[in-house]
């Protein structure tokens, strides 16, 4: 997990979307929506609001495959 994702001033579920994916993919599981919605605890429109403020930050990405990714500090805004 990077810390920097707590000085972005991102949103709480944005912030939370992105701790769980980190716990996903470090356990192994494929990042996509249905596989993050099964531990999300807000409302699904709240995950795809959440996913798309991680987009637009450059923290994540999805695939044409509708897969997820989380992408490098580096490349974050």
């Amino acid at each position: 997990m990077e810390q920097r994702i707590f000085e972005m001033g991102l949103s709480v579920p944005a912030t939370s979307l992105y701790l769980l994916l980190v716990a996903l993919s470090d356990g192994g599981t494929t990042l996509n929506r249905a596989n993050a919605l099964n531990f999300w605890n807000l409302a699904p429109k709240d995950l795809d609001q959440a996913f798309a403020e991680l987009v637009v930050r450059r923290v994540v990405g999805a695939d044409p495959d509708a897969s997820w990714f989380l992408r490098p500090a580096a490349e974050w805004q």
